[in-house]
């Protein structure tokens, strides 16, 4: 019974891109279907358009782009699917007079945006007055909002806005702590359509321009089949291994990951052949599906592309996208250095079997074929790191060059019949982001609006008396708390309007705040009770989600430690003289190793309970600021291994 009711989990109810693509999948001969990829083949133009052109003003380059995806989501998420639980979907005049409330809805949309911008172009002639038609526009696309978001995202973010809409309405009627002048609804809706802070604010500003370019370039880099090239050059890399199955996972999902920016899709896109793979080499299913969830969260913190976090970011604390991935290397490689040791240390525990060799691809044959999507990443990197053009430009550029070059390969030439299906998959894989950003804009607006985010942050730091370390615990919990019902793009922007404030009056950077409070918004998806990629893995393991999501944790756990880690020593963010950062990297690396072996129960040897134990306490003692932490540390790790030496050479003389 219990294996039966593991099959029965819903992968594509676990993400909205993963649901948007199979509606669209599904519907394929539905007119609404035809009629929204029409509409997702001109989002796709609109950007690649003013990529080139020049963008427009804030709210038509902002307004157009949320409608677009207003749009799609009201065509391929109809009404009458989340409505009584999809009770009355099989009548057919209830069907109707669904689809005719979502034309409607629509219809009002763009009118609304066009009232929006029609006001903000005519507030400097009205001393920055506002009229009905901005209240009006702002409550049309709030609701519309609010809506697509129930459909698209489920219940929590809106009614989290809803929250926050309300707290600004209420402001004098609430405890003095809290309390603010309070908001007329008619002053909120005409702040959401016109303001700089609303809806059409920061957020919807980098997702109408570099996020969207990504994840085009990600949706024309997977249809010129780079996922499979990634696959076959990690199993020609690791096959020939015993823990070849599970590294082949880490780094093909890692890579992938940090291109596809959504740790559930990825799980999906990847996981469907690494977990077979590892499951039939004799890894434990729980523990296939954890490798494969750690591996598809990581991506979002790994450079260069790391989803659409660092856009985000570089927005929050204006700092520059290549300073973000700069400071962000050291502590993505201790995650995938921690989750690579785990896997090792696994394959010694476990009945691990080689693969045959027949089925190991040679890294020579790969290239030969797969040479060209090297050439593709080069283009971006190159964009990106040497020639310094903006990550829209660098996106738009590489995008533009993966038709191009897969001239040169034969058989996956792209045509216009593949080219028009990857510019409509842009605009369906986009549709959560903008929808998430959208609503994440109800949360910041209502933070500026009245202040909550500087009062929240004094009521933090008085209940942390001012100390570092119980504030960022309390961060990292409220942000996996978030994380668990919402995307990572919104949990992260919510978490960044009303914790990151208050990290950096206790004196930490903008920069290191941030990633922080981004590295537990994405931490979220692996950790229970709510974890969205062990839930996926676990779906296509056919195994326990709990088991699944406690795996992920330990492989994972450098995630955990490393944010904490770089908070009290900026050298692990690559800031300062080289020797300390090459000091605190050598130190961090050994303790990763240790602690993960001590998780998993093997380091050269099988660990007792009490190795085992001590071991963390060495790695935790390296991962501590301080020359004397980080010998004391490295003592005992060394002192264990010479004294167990005797019990090594035993292993590897049997062996």
């Amino acid at each position: 019974m219990a294996e039966k009711e593991y099959k029965e989990i819903d992968i594509t109810s676990l993400d909205s891109e993963l649901a948007a693509a199979k509606a669209v999948e599904d519907g394929r001969k539905d007119k609404f279907i035809k009629i929204a990829t029409i509409v997702a083949i001109a989002m796709t133009i609109f950007h690649i358009y003013t990529g080139f052109f020049g963008l427009f003003d804030f709210v038509t380059q902002r307004g157009v782009h949320l409608s677009f995806a207003l749009t799609l989501v009201l065509l391929t998420q109809p009404l009458y699917k989340h409505v009584f639980k999809d009770k009355f979907a099989g009548n057919k005049g209830f069907r109707i007079f669904c689809r005719v409330v979502d034309i409607a809805l629509i219809a009002l949309t763009w009118l609304a945006w066009w009232m929006a911008q029609d006001e903000v172009h005519h507030m400097t002639e009205r001393l920055s007055q506002t009229t009905w038609m901005a209240v009006f526009a702002g409550a049309v696309l709030g609701l519309v909002v609010l809506e697509c978001a129930r459909r698209v995202l489920g219940y929590i973010m809106p009614v989290l806005a809803l929250i926050f809409v309300a707290y600004a309405l209420a402001g004098p009627h609430l405890p003095w702590a809290i309390a603010h002048r309070g908001y007329s609804l008619e002053r909120i809706c005409s702040f959401l359509a016109t303001d700089l802070d609303g809806l059409f604010g920061t957020t919807m500003s980098v997702s109408a321009t570099v996020i969207f370019m990504f994840v085009m370039f990600g949706a024309f880099l997977e249809s010129s089949g780079c996922s499979d090239f990634i696959n076959n050059i990690a199993i020609s890399l690791t096959g020939k291994i015993k823990s070849g199955p599970a590294l082949s996972a880490v780094v093909a999902s890692g890579l992938m990951g940090s291109i596809n920016g959504s740790a559930v899709a990825n799980v999906v896109g990847t996981g469907t052949f690494t977990i077979p793979l590892m499951k039939s080499r004799g890894y434990k299913p729980a523990f296939a599906g954890g490798v494969e969830a750690v591996a598809s969260t990581g991506g979002q913190i790994l450079p260069p592309v790391m989803g659409s976090g660092a856009f985000l970011m570089a927005a929050f604390t204006e700092n520059q996208y290549i300073t973000i991935c700069i400071a962000a290397v050291i502590p993505a490689l201790l995650y995938y250095w921690g989750c690579g040791v785990a896997v090792v240390s696994q394959s010694e525990l476990a009945d691990i079997k080689l693969m045959d060799p027949k089925d190991v691809p040679k890294s020579r044959d790969v290239m030969k074929t797969g040479w060209i999507y090297l050439l593709i990443i080069a283009i971006l990197l190159y964009c990106l790191l040497v020639a310094q053009y903006s990550p829209l430009y660098s996106a738009l550029w590489a995008t533009c060059a993966v038709p191009v070059i897969m001239l040169f390969d034969k058989k996956k030439r792209f045509t216009l019949k593949s080219i028009l299906p990857a510019m409509a998959k842009s605009a369906f894989s986009s549709m959560s982001i903008v929808i998430g950003c959208a609503c994440a804009g109800f949360v910041v607006g209502m933070v500026s609006l009245t202040g909550i985010g500087v009062i929240f942050g004094d009521m933090m730091i008085q209940a942390a008396h001012g100390l570092l370390f119980p504030s960022l615990l309390f961060t990292a919990i409220t942000c996996v708390i978030l994380g668990m019902g919402l995307p990572t793009t919104a949990a992260y922007v919510i978490a960044a309007s009303i914790l990151a404030p208050s990290l950096i009056k206790l004196g930490l950077p903008a920069l290191t705040a941030h990633l922080f409070v981004f590295y537990f918004a994405c931490l979220s998806a692996i950790t229970p009770p709510v974890a969205l990629a062990a839930y996926a893995g676990a779906g296509i393991a056919k195994t326990s989600p709990m088991t699944t999501a406690i795996e992920a944790c330990k492989l994972g756990f450098a995630g955990f430690m490393v944010p904490f880690a770089f908070c009290y020593n900026e050298a692990m963010m690559m800031q300062g003289n080289v020797v300390d950062i090459i000091s605190v990297a050598v130190s961090a690396i050994v303790g990763t190793a240790v602690i993960s072996a001590a998780f998993q129960g093997w380091l050269l040897w099988k660990l007792n309970i009490l190795e085992r134990t001590a071991f963390i306490v060495g790695g935790l003692l390296m991962f501590i600021p301080g020359t004397v932490t980080d010998l004391i540390g490295l003592a005992i790790a060394l002192l264990l291994i010479l004294i167990n030496m005797r019990k090594w050479k035993k292993i590897k003389q049997s062996v």
